[in-house]
């Protein structure tokens, strides 16, 4: 029986053999190759094959497919030319192999190199594929199961912790059991430095190789590795790939507390049951959502509010405001004392028991009326124009709800244009563009020859369907021939 240093029972495999030279006037050498597992045999994909040597083909790599293969080509060399290949994959030594190769020369590699498992101490070969003999302790720590990758910030009363589990296993892939059981040790390697903790931090393996332990949030976000170990009998230190886990969704903050409407002007003034939505969006102090199911009260000045939402994973809720008396009247800024104007308040509270609140302005609209029009008569030459201005708002003189439909309605040979045709936005208060509007009239009949009358109609119906009109009544001018 040969005798071994190994620092574990898996193998690396690498097989060597050269053959004859390809006669081909091409210069460029090809190195092929598989790896595999020289205890079972098997192919070992998504390994890393790097060329180490010469300094040329430094850092050229490969990755071996399914069946453990890999192939290098385009080796530009001029002469006879030793290249290193060293082969790597997580949780094995690397094993390097010389190669030496030719202009033109493929190189199949086939003869069997072996490369043993991290952490091994030593073993016997019995010339078999599989692994005899007691264990020689704990090699590896893997993580089985983790409950949770995320958790909320402690004491928001969402979930604060998340358990996981590892299993230790032995160097050739066999778990420990309750006869030769290891200590395991839980470190934060990094984290926000809130408090946060593993507990316990220290438990031995059970019968089936596992332990179980949690992360415990503090009061700050952010991420959290953790990390597993085992302090062997001989000193060598295993070590489990670090957990990440992210630690977020605290209280609400007053900076990241944020209230806004679907709609601001909707045509409630007169009417029941018109809707619009009050949207939260809040953050925690650390600028990222809250805690999901965070509570928002809602109250207005206008009409009434469902009162209360509860957030989801991305801090966001909403509610309906819905038209009905008390019609709102609140002398706002901007308001000019009319009539409309009410408010929306959100509140919710943060972490030290302080009131978090935001508000946005409604404006209940009513009636539609048109006023101020000028010219209320025309006279257009042939080719000519005219242009006009006019005033539409509400029975209070506040803008038309949201979505009201304006159109100019010209008679035969007319055109019109500017604020002729469109849909009115959103507006909360009186001015250009939400109050006040202009629009042209022209002429664009090239054979009418009559002097005749005609009427220009301004139109406006709300989203509920309420109209108003203008008509301005005028002439053509008569075309000379």
């Amino acid at each position: 029986m040969k005798k071994y240093h190994l620092l574990s029972l898996l193998l690396f495999t690498l097989f060597i053999t050269i053959y004859s030279c390809d006669t081909s006037s091409n210069d460029d050498a090809i190195i092929m190759g598989q790896v595999i597992n020289n205890s079972t045999g098997e192919a070992i994909s998504e390994a890393v094959v790097v060329i180490t040597s010469p300094q040329e083909f430094q850092n050229s790599s490969r990755i071996t497919d399914a069946d453990g293969s890999f192939t290098f080509s385009g080796l530009n060399v001029n002469e006879a030319t030793d290249i290193v290949i060293e082969a790597r994959k997580t949780g094995f030594d690397r094993v390097s192999v010389t190669v030496t190769v030719t202009p033109g020369q493929t190189v199949d590699l086939e003869n069997p190199i072996g490369l043993v498992l991290e952490g091994e101490d030593d073993g016997d070969d019995d010339g078999g594929g599989e692994v005899a003999g007691p264990s020689s302790g704990p090699a590896q720590i893997i993580l089985t199961t983790i409950t949770n990758q995320a958790i909320n910030i402690a004491e928001t009363g969402d979930r604060i912790s998340s358990p996981f589990t590892f299993q230790v296993q032995d160097s050739s892939g066999r778990t420990l059991t309750s006869s030769n059981p290891a200590t395991v040790d839980f470190s934060i390697i990094s984290g926000p430095g809130g408090g946060e903790e593993v507990t316990p931090s220290s438990i031995r393996t059970n019968a089936n190789g596992e332990v179980t332990t949690a992360l415990f949030s503090g009061n700050r976000a952010g991420p959290v590795k953790v990390q597993a170990s085992i302090t062997r009998d001989d000193g060598i230190v295993v070590r489990s790939t670090p957990v990440l886990i992210a630690i977020h969704g605290g209280f609400p903050d007053q900076q990241f507390f944020s209230l806004s409407l679907t709609t601001s002007n909707i045509e409630g003034y007169n009417l029941n049951n018109i809707r619009t939505s009050a949207v939260v969006i809040m953050g925690d102090e650390f600028s990222n959502p809250v805690k999901p199911g965070t509570v928002v009260y809602f109250n207005t000045t206008g009409g009434i509010i469902q009162g209360s939402g509860s957030s989801d994973n991305d801090g966001f809720l909403s509610v309906d405001l819905i038209s009905t008396s008390p019609r709102p009247s609140d002398n706002i800024p901007g308001s000019g004392g009319r009539p409309g104007y009410g408010y929306v308040i959100a509140q919710t509270i943060d972490k030290n028991d302080n009131i978090v609140s935001d508000s946005s302005v409604v404006l209940f609209s009513g009636s539609p009326q048109i006023s101020n029009v000028s010219p209320t008569t025309f006279d257009l030459p042939p080719n000519g124009g005219e242009n006009f201005t006019f005033t539409a708002t509400d029975q209070n003189g506040n803008p038309l709800a949201a979505g009201t439909r304006f159109t100019v309605e010209v008679g035969e040979g007319l055109d019109a244009n500017g604020d002729a045709n469109f849909t009115l936005g959103d507006y909360l208060f009186p001015g250009i563009g939400s109050t006040e509007f202009s629009f042209s009239v022209s002429d664009t009949d090239e054979e009418a020859s009559d002097r005749g009358g005609t009427t220009v109609t301004i139109r406006v119906t709300t989203p509920a369907g309420k109209e108003a009109s203008f008509a301005i009544s005028g002439f053509r001018a008569k075309r000379q021939n």
